[in-house]
């Protein structure tokens, strides 16, 4: 079982990344104020086509967002799916068990690669409307997991961010798995909610980890 040191993170995520299929369409990001203040801490060039929306280069702003979590020490683990949760007292989620993400497209008798434990203090669900952590609770009966309704951009973009945060012990959801595991609307053409749902989940992990520093 490997343990995460305290500045180490294991990053599962989706979203502005699907820029990398090359659809024209995905080439562009809109985003809404006030997310467009954290890109430009990034220097990522935006343009106002409307008052409160920006629009974004999808490949600048998502590679600006990857390097700069990699600076602050976030470690991405490629090809990587979610298998299970690791659990500890009263249920709290204490990591996730990992494999290669090929195991799931070859023949069972030639794939056996043991999965790997991965501990942390804070899990955060970041897969998008898979919601691949939550499901794994939801599927030992420990979480209730609604799915995402239908497509609402304003309610939704607002909902998101507020909905973020701890949904069991020790498991933080951040972007669109916030909609998937509360049955908030679907997320829209925007990026913005994402973006400050992110740092909003950021804020909820130091704010427990502030409480957990003081009691100890």
């Amino acid at each position: 079982m490997l343990h995460l040191g305290e500045r180490d993170r294991v990053a599962i995520g989706e979203g502005l990344d699907d820029v990398r299929l090359g659809i024209p369409s995905q080439q562009v990001e809109l985003v809404r104020s006030p997310a467009d203040e954290l890109l430009a801490e990034l220097d990522v060039p935006l343009k106002e086509v409307q008052p409160g929306l920006f629009v974004a280069d999808g490949p600048h702003a998502c590679a600006k967002l990857v390097a700069s979590a990699c600076e602050a020490g976030v470690r991405v683990i490629s090809l990587t799916s979610v298998d299970d949760v690791v659990l500890r007292e009263g249920n709290r989620v204490a990591g996730v068990v990992v494999n290669w993400s090929a195991v799931d497209a070859l023949p069972r008798q030639i794939t056996y690669v043991d999965p790997v434990a991965l501990r942390a203090e804070t899990v955060i669900d970041a897969t998008g409307h898979d919601a691949a952590v939550a499901r794994r609770l939801a599927d030992r009966g420990l979480l209730e997991l609604p799915g995402f309704s239908a497509m609402w951009v304003e309610r939704s973009e607002d909902e998101v961010v507020q909905r973020t945060g701890e949904v069991h012990r020790g498991l933080v959801v951040t972007g669109m798995a916030v909609a998937t595991v509360h049955g908030l609307p679907r997320m829209g053409p925007t990026f913005g909610a994402m973006l400050l749902s992110g740092r909003r989940a950021a804020q909820v992990v130091a704010e427990k980890r502030a409480v957990t520093a003081v009691s100890s």
